[in-house]
């Protein structure tokens, strides 16, 4: 059958196919109710055939359900709705303009090796994200990561995902075999390792346009993962910087006593890539800005999807030693925190304080709804780098974000409140 509005009550204007398969398909179309674009997914019933096959696709479209209120990340399609008609299930998602990264695993048509990393990153956050909510992705493959506007990049199709906490049998042998672990081969339970080792595929045929290993058929592929190690990536390109190639390496490595035991490790080696790789100066990727915030003392306590919500409001700058940031007695719009090198505070021309790495100022633009007057002057004291937050981007963040950045200012506020007590009594002389 076509699938047309008529089959969703004309709630849905159906205006592409945007991709096929043999259990069903993917249409972009037009919500009538909500006046914006979405995917419909559609799972098709077979008349007949498999009963084996089409009792997992329903488990899968299942999963999909199951999962839709779960997994909320900015890097994560969101599923929105789901359904089912007398031929088909379905499920109502977010749509992305930018296709799939399947179309950038040719050579000749290869990210640059920043962008790439860039990617990775931010998978590697969804599924630990995941993963701690107790989902294993299982089918990670360049075809389920969507590319949107902005270097945007969302994971899609959890319809095989492992559940932890399941309360349903699960089928333990599925996703696509070129990203499949060896040890499912020998019938082992999934782990998170199970996904690091995905994502270390897909890295893989991104940075170089191929596969790891050689096989022309499953068998053959099954026999190299689990007894040969993947061709050297140096053996594919050559301007790969080594520490790249042994992230992705440890990420696919066979045994799985050498793969990284966390997310976190296998990022912490990509931002120990990043600068390493020829880029332009202008490049300015989300993944080294999350790496940087997430070291600095104000954000402390932030969660991953907190700190990746400032890093989404946040202009960076960089200042020249004397180079006037904040003027007293001039009304101010935006908070700022300090990154790298170090800021001087006067008061008609009194030094009152100096600011380093992880110091924020400024804050009132956002506490103070009104117009704020500044009432101090800011100058960078050396070469140094902020992030500047408008005070109403903060104010129309989400509200887990601005509690957050509340408790923040507050231990701001307490810190400096002991300073200047401590300056008071010095200056005095009293004893305590």
């Amino acid at each position: 059958m076509t699938i047309n509005s008529e089959n969703f009550g004309n709630r849905f204007e159906i205006l592409q196919e945007l991709g096929k398969g043999a259990n069903g398909e993917v249409h972009l179309a037009f919500d009538n109710f909500l006046q914006r674009q979405v995917a419909i997914k559609i799972i098709r019933r077979k008349e007949s055939g498999d009963p084996e096959a089409d009792r997992q696709n329903r488990n899968m479209w299942l999963n999909e359900t199951r999962l839709a209120g779960k997994l909320l990340h900015p890097f994560i399609v969101q599923v929105m709705e789901a359904g089912s008609t007398d031929d088909f299930d379905y499920l109502i998602m977010e749509y992305l303009a930018g296709g799939t990264l399947k179309q950038f695993t040719a050579p000749g048509k290869l990210l640059p090796l920043d962008r790439v990393i860039d990617i990775l990153y931010k998978v590697c956050n969804a599924l630990d994200y995941a993963n701690k909510l107790g989902v294993l992705h299982r089918d990670i493959k360049p075809e389920n990561i969507l590319v949107g506007e902005d270097n945007a990049i969302k994971i899609s199709d959890f319809g095989a995902a492992y559940c932890n906490d399941a309360e349903f049998t699960q089928v333990l042998f599925v996703g696509s075999l070129a990203f499949m672990p060896p040890e499912l081969f020998r019938k082992e339970t999934p782990t998170l390792k199970s996904d690091i080792y995905a994502v270390g595929v897909m890295a893989y045929q991104l940075l170089t346009g191929m596969l790891p290993f050689t096989a022309d058929s499953h068998e053959g592929l099954i026999y190299e993962k689990l007894n040969q190690d993947a061709v050297p990536m140096d053996r594919r390109r050559h301007d790969i910087p080594a520490s790249l190639r042994f992230a992705v390496h440890r990420a696919m490595h066979r045994d799985v006593a050498v793969r990284y035991d966390t997310w976190k490790d296998f990022c912490d080696d990509l931002a120990i890539a990043l600068p390493l790789v020829p880029r332009p100066e202008e490049a300015n990727f989300d993944s080294a800005h999350f790496n940087v915030l997430r070291c600095l003392p104000f954000f402390a306590g932030f969660s991953d999807i907190e700190l990746w919500e400032t890093v989404g409001i946040s202009h960076w700058q960089k200042k020249e030693p004397g180079e006037i940031i904040v003027e007293e007695d001039f009304v101010g719009k935006s908070l700022f925190v300090i990154t790298s090198g170090d800021a001087q505070v006067t008061r008609k021309g009194v030094v009152i304080n100096k600011m380093c790495a992880g110091e924020c100022f400024g804050e009132m633009t956002y506490l103070d709804e009104n117009q704020f007057v500044r009432s101090a002057t800011v100058t960078a004291g050396s070469s140094m780098s902020m992030i500047e937050i408008e005070g109403e981007s903060l104010r129309q963040a989400s509200g887990g974000l601005q509690a957050r950045f509340s408790n923040a200012f507050l231990r701001v506020m307490i810190s400096r409140l002991r300073k200047a007590d401590e300056r008071f009594i010095s200056v005095a002389g009293f004893n305590v």
